[in-house]
Formats: C-alpha cells, sequence, structure tokens
C-alpha cells in the first residue's frame, strides 16, 4: 500500500475473501447458514475499515543518522524524535524503516503519546559492508485491534548511511611519491605575499585555480601556479584497478580497503594524494580533511566495471607521477609493465593481490618493485615487510 493510503491488511483481504466465499457457497449449494455468518464476517471487515478511517492522529517525527559516514564495521545508530501534533492521545503506532533498498528493516511500535508529548528512541544500523546505504522513508502505520485494516503515512524523507573501506593503519614510509620541489619549474623566485616567497610549478588536477601565476602561464605556454615554500609537500597517487575481469569474491573488498588505508597514511604523513580508478574515479591532488572524506566516499560507492586494459583505465595520469598500483595476479604482465611506465622515471610499486594459484614471477620494469598479497594475509601484513 503506497505511504497515505488507507485500506485492508494481507489479513484483512484473506477475510475479506472468506466472507465472499460464504456468502457464494450459500447462493450455490443453498445453505442458509452461511448467510448471516458471511454477512457478519463482511461488515467486520467494513467496520475495521471506518474504524481506521476514522482515527485523527498526527506524529511527526525527526530522524538523524550518526555518524552520516562510518568506516566498515564501525557504530552508526539512528536516533529518532517523535512529537504528538494531534489535539488528543495518539493511538499505537507501528513505524518502519526500510533500510539498503528495502533488504533489511527496523520495525518498532510507539506506545500512545499524550498531547504534545516527545519520546526520543534510537536503534543500531549494520555497517560491516562497504557501501551507500539508503535508508527510508520512515512509514508510520495505525490498525484496528483485529488488524484487518490499516493507514500508512510517511514520516520522513530518505536519509542515507556511507560505509567507507576499511582502513587498516599501516606506514607511509614506502608509498611511492616524490617532493614537489622535484616538479617546479626552473624559475627562481617570483613574488612575495606577507611573509611568504612562492615557487612555481605545474598546474595538476585539483590544484586551487585562484593560484594560476598567469605571467609565468603565459612565458611557458602551459597552466602553472604559486605555491608557498612552507607548503611545499610531496605527491602520491593510488591507482586502483577496478576491472570486473580481474577481480573474484576474495579480491574487490581487499583491494578497496588497501586503497582507502594508502590514502589515509599518506594524508597523515602530510603528502598531497591523489586517487585514480579504471572506472573514470580521479580525485585530483589534495592534503585536507575535507580531500580524505571524498576520496572515502567516492571509494564507498566504487563497483566493478567492464575493460581489457588496465593502462586505457588509467590514461588521466601524466607521466611524471609516481605511483602505487592495486591490481590483481590476473592482470597480464604486459599490462603490468605499461601501468608502471605510467610513471615515467621514477619508481613505481605495483601491489597484486593472488587469487588461487600464485605466479612465479611477474616481469615489470627494473626500476619498479612490487608487493604480493597472498590469499589470507592481511594487506597491512605485507605492506610492511616492503622494503623502502
Amino acid at each position: 500500500m503506497p505511504a497515505g493510503g488507507t485500506g485492508l491488511t494481507r489479513k484483512g483481504w484473506v477475510v475479506l475473501a472468506v466472507a465472499a466465499a460464504m456468502l457464494a457457497s450459500g447462493v450455490l449449494f443453498g445453505v442458509q447458514e452461511l448467510y448471516p455468518v458471511g454477512a457478519a464476517v463482511l461488515v467486520t471487515v467494513v467496520a475495521a475499515r471506518v474504524w481506521v478511517g476514522a482515527q485523527t492522529w498526527d506524529l511527526r517525527v525527526a530522524r538523524h543518522v550518526h555518524p552520516a559516514r562510518v568506516p566498515a564495521g564501525g557504530e552508526a545508530k539512528v536516533e529518532l524524535t517523535v512529537v504528538n501534533h494531534s489535539g488528543r492521545r495518539s493511538p499505537v503506532v507501528a513505524a518502519s524503516d526500510p533500510y539498503d533498498e528495502g533488504r533489511r528493516w527496523a520495525r518498532f511500535s510507539i506506545a500512545p503519546l499524550a498531547v504534545g508529548a516527545t519520546r526520543a528512541a534510537s536503534y543500531r544500523l549494520p555497517t560491516s559492508a562497504r557501501g551507500i546505504y539508503r535508508l527510508g522513508p520512515l512509514e508510520l502505520e495505525v490498525s484496528d485491534p483485529l488488524g484487518i485494516a490499516r493507514v500508512v503515512r510517511s514520516a520522513t524523507p530518505d536519509a542515507s548511511l556511507t560505509v567507507h573501506p576499511r582502513i587498516e593503519p599501516i606506514s607511509s614510509r614506502t608509498v611511492s611519491t616524490h617532493d614537489d620541489r622535484d616538479v617546479h619549474l626552473p624559475l627562481p623566485v617570483v613574488g612575495q605575499g606577507g611573509d611568504e616567497f612562492y615557487g612555481l610549478r605545474d598546474y595538476q588536477a585539483g590544484d586551487d585555480s585562484r593560484m594560476i601565476h598567469w605571467p609565468s602561464t603565459a612565458r611557458v605556454d602551459n597552466l602553472v601556479i604559486r605555491q608557498a615554500e612552507s607548503l611545499w609537500q610531496g605527491r602520491a597517487t593510488v591507482a586502483i584497478d577496478l576491472r570486473s575481469s580481474v577481480h573474484d569474491s576474495e579480491t574487490f573488498e581487499p583491494i578497496l580497503s588497501a586503497a582507502a588505508s594508502l590514502a589515509a597514511a599518506s594524508l597523515r604523513a602530510g603528502l598531497h594524494v591523489r586517487v585514480v580508478t579504471t572506472g573514470g574515479l580521479d580525485s585530483g591532488f589534495g592534503s585536507s580533511n575535507a580531500h580524505g572524506a571524498a576520496i572515502l566516499d567516492s571509494l564507498a560507492g566504487a563497483g566493478g566495471h567492464t575493460g581489457s586494459s588496465l593502462t586505457e583505465g588509467l590514461r588521466a595520469i601524466r607521466k611524471s607521477d609516481p605511483l602505487t598500483i592495486l591490481t590483481t595476479d590476473a592482470t597480464a604482465d604486459s599490462d603490468l609493465a605499461s601501468a608502471c611506465r605510467l610513471g615515467g622515471a621514477r619508481k613505481a610499486t605495483v601491489v597484486v593481490f593472488e587469487r588461487k594459484a600464485p605466479r612465479q614471477d611477474y616481469r615489470i620494469p627494473p626500476n619498479s618493485r612490487y608487493l604480493r598479497v597472498r590469499p589470507g594475509v592481511s594487506f597491512r601484513s605485507a605492506w610492511d615487510g616492503l622494503p623502502c
């Protein structure tokens, strides 16, 4: 039944069918005794429908999800505040709040409230699996004492809970990175703002366009931005292979968890972090808490996709970017080698999540390194053993 509608419950339709069957049987078989019984049942259904329609109640519910973002396995709960805005005591009201597109439900009853009274309640949400989960709309239902008829009203709009990939506490010392000093243009100090001097470097996706230095941009025919020397930081790019063809049920979530762990560790170390996926996500570089939250939100909603080439999916990466590539042992050696060369002459790190039959070796450029994450081994354990 749509929210806001009044009608029969499933039980009510069964009772109505029984009444119709009794009356029809009385006509067909001439059993006079079935007439009054069938009529009584029919009157009961009509009376229940009228009783429900005559109920006057006005409960208003405020729903808040705390927190709205949580790591996998964290604690999240829904807090409800119910207020009786009608001029009379409210009846017993059944509340239903669907979660995850109706795959799960929170169901509870709201006891009668006096005029103007308020009641608070809460319940926990499951957060074991990464994803973006829709919550609601919360519906309130009043039915007759026999459960034959009911009226349903929508009480609150939809909300959502974002469950981020699980983050493991790892070290950032082995992240493939470089210092921004390595990529700034070979120009002397060009200006002064307050007490800070500025150097120049190429514009990167995610940089503040207000920091573009237009005179230098015109000279070199390329976007150039100013950067305070006190803000020079290293940069790190995490590239994630999300092609469905290289994943099975055992590798997809661990790879996203590893990417979130790498991004979180790099941000804690003060690096500018960029996350790129073969599915088209490009977070741009950033080092703020908001940037980290945006990366985790994107990974929470990430899914597999079709695609034949790893390098084609990572074409947004510049040649000078140092890389950490996350993929599985289903990726061809030639694809791995091409992906490593996206980082130019800099060392790339390839993290290979192995599935069932481990390969003997991986053919990648000599200036790169690879890390095997074997089945049943945590990413943290494998990463901590990687030499700098």
